[in-house]
């Protein structure tokens, strides 16, 4: 929980939620927690309490060589065959960190690319869940392919209440945690809720399927041309609240700009590798969500030489032939 940030009240309310939700059954749940208030400690959950285990010196919490020391010295304090991950902080998917656009984790205006946040993961995850803002995106989910069998993530913000800790940690600590189940228990939170509050999106991603629709992408790309300049944005499921607009709809985006091609493959892969999605109607005030495939992807913007620059350096983009939309 990278929280030295305007999350640090959230982050307790969260913690609260897994202290109630939590039962011992031969798993121990433990949590990093870096506040504004308070030193970076690593403490293990109990049942209406928490018993603190490390305590650091103030560091950055959002810088990858922290981060991956503090998963070292979890995972040799509580060696097992078995781990799953939860990252819970400021998120915007992809994008480059230091640009006012927070990629992964927020530490007084300091963040992490999604780079250098896989290379921070030092094994590979059962499952890999964001409680961060638009990390279901198809870039993400490629980076993360060889670091864990499943992530649980929105394509869009999620709201400051984050995970229903207490309704999915009990989930969580069997020994086959229903990933599927996890996810719905997430959207049928939101869903139930008032107002603008009734705001989310969800998506369950089996990450073993990435590469091959990295290849179905490229494939369905191959030979199509794009024109960034000439091409209505707008006309595509928006999924951000930015005013420039970064995530839109994988499957839409595809869609829309090549409606004469061929997805039939490609819609095929898509539904091996995304397991379970869900979305309410609409997200907050913003828009409606009219569609959702599961993924979001970014669509070159014709003025964002420094992000479509960027983006270009991704795997995906190299695999998946989205580099071609660049020409």
């Amino acid at each position: 929980m990278a929280a030295d940030n305007d999350l640090s009240d959230d982050a307790w309310v969260n913690i609260n939620a897994m202290q109630n939700g939590f039962e011992y059954r031969g798993v121990n749940l433990v949590v990093f927690l870096d506040t504004a208030d308070e030193a970076p400690h690593i403490f293990e959950v109990k049942r209406g309490g928490n018993t603190r285990v490390r305590t650091y010196n103030e560091f950055n919490s959002a810088d990858a060589a922290n981060m991956e020391q503090v998963l070292l010295d979890i995972i040799s304090m509580y060696s097992t065959d078995s781990y799953g991950l939860i990252l819970w902080s400021h998120g915007s998917s992809w994008l480059p960190a230091g640009r006012q656009l927070k990629s992964f984790g927020d530490d007084n205006g300091r963040q992490m690319d999604i780079a250098a946040l896989v290379a921070a993961l030092p094994v590979s995850f059962d499952f890999l869940i964001f409680d961060a803002c638009l990390m279901g995106s198809v870039e993400v989910a490629y980076e993360l392919r060889h670091k864990t069998d499943f992530v649980i993530a929105s394509s869009t913000e999620i709201i400051y209440l984050g995970f229903p800790y207490d309704l999915i940690i009990p989930e969580l600590i069997k020994v086959n945690p229903d990933l599927r189940m996890l996810a719905e228990k997430y959207f049928e939170y939101y869903d139930r809720m008032p107002g603008a509050y009734r705001s989310a999106s969800i998506s369950l991603i089996n990450t073993k399927e990435m590469e091959a629709l990295a290849i179905a992408t490229s494939q369905f790309l191959e030979g199509a041309v794009f024109d960034a300049l000439t091409f209505d944005r707008s006309s595509v499921q928006r999924l951000d609240v930015y005013n420039e607009r970064y995530a839109f709809d994988f499957l839409d985006f595809l869609e829309k700009a090549f409606p004469n091609a061929d997805i039939v493959p490609l819609k095929e892969q898509l539904g091996k590798t995304v397991l379970y999605k869900a979305h309410t109607p609409r997200f907050i005030n913003e828009y409606n969500i009219t569609t959702f495939c599961g993924f979001s992807c970014y669509i070159p913007h014709p003025l964002r030489n420094d992000l479509n620059t960027f983006y270009q350096q991704l795997e995906w983009a190299q695999v998946s032939g989205f580099y071609r939309l660049f020409d």
